[in-house]
């Protein structure tokens, strides 16, 4: 099931990203006042949750620097209320689908995806995921298009509470967590400190704490893994698919399996339509775990 669960997230993923880096939705974010990227970003994830303190948005969005954070909340309530911005990233999804898939967005096959969907998250439980459960609670939009959207930004956030949660229950923090990526080779080192928002020393800091607890070996300015570590990173993504497989759960692997297959053509044009930034790299993270092993 665990390849499963992992597709899942590789469908998932562009859609959710789409919501607040196409030039569709930052016209959205613009429109009710909010200008600077971090005001964009952090409203559009943080919406739908309500109008959150800097301290539950940094605990909700484990692994951004909280000074970064504090560049747009609490200051974004000031400008415009969340229920605002939530219609508006419904807006900027709508018309970025719209331009991207044309007449396959309110096809057959999106009212077949929605169906599964809609089934996969509806009798989900949302202990534990806090994101996931802020997402649920977004009102349902009326066209199927956006109904999947909807299912699949729950979906998504399911599994991103799970990862958190699987990262912290392993003793990693939220700037360790990115040098261990790093470190594996699944994104670019200067990327993820640009775009997590933490400085220089505290950077620093994190590698060192690493590598004095055997988890990144020593000296050379390339990060590597130990062996320790590298264990340590493949118990968090072990743990991550098993915190997110309740979904697959609740439709059965074949469903799951003909939803993961309906989405790939969406999912190629989005990436082609190259809406997602520098985050189209995520897909050097959608790696296959090894298989396990019986000892």
């Amino acid at each position: 099931m665990s390849v499963l669960v992992r597709n899942l997230w590789r469908v998932t993923e562009p859609f959710h990203q789409l919501a607040y880096r196409s030039p569709e939705a930052v016209g959205a974010y613009q429109a009710i006042g909010l200008q600077s990227p971090p005001h964009q970003y952090f409203a559009s994830r943080l919406a739908a949750a309500g109008e959150v303190s800097h301290g539950v948005a940094v605990s909700l969005l484990f692994g951004f620097a909280p000074s970064y954070v504090a560049q747009a909340v609490p200051e974004i309530w000031g400008i415009v209320d969340a229920r605002t911005v939530v219609d508006a990233r419904t807006l900027g999804a709508d018309a970025t689908f719209r331009r991207i898939l044309g007449d396959s967005w309110n096809s057959t096959e999106i009212v077949r995806a929605n169906a599964i969907a809609q089934d996969m998250t509806t009798g989900l439980s949302f202990a534990g995921k806090p994101m996931a459960a802020a997402q649920n609670d977004v009102p349902q939009p009326s066209s199927p298009g956006l109904q999947l959207w909807r299912a699949c930004t729950i979906l998504r956030e399911f599994r991103g509470d799970a990862h958190w949660a699987a990262t912290a229950a392993a003793g990693i923090d939220a700037v360790e967590c990115h040098i261990l990526h790093a470190a594996d080779g699944a994104m670019p080192e200067d990327l993820l400190q640009r775009v997590t928002g933490w400085d220089d020393s505290e950077w620093e800091a994190a590698k060192a704490r690493l590598r004095s607890r055997g988890l990144m070996k020593n000296g050379g300015a390339e990060l590597e893994l130990t062996a320790d570590g590298a264990e340590v990173k493949l118990l968090i993504e072990r743990a991550t698919d098993s915190g997110s497989a309740a979904p697959v759960s609740e439709v059965g692997e074949k469903r799951t399996a003909e939803l993961i297959q309906l989405m790939k053509p969406w999912v190629s044009a989005i990436m082609d339509a190259d809406v997602i930034g520098a985050w189209k790299m995520r897909e050097q993270l959608w790696r296959d775990l090894p298989a396990e092993t019986n000892v």
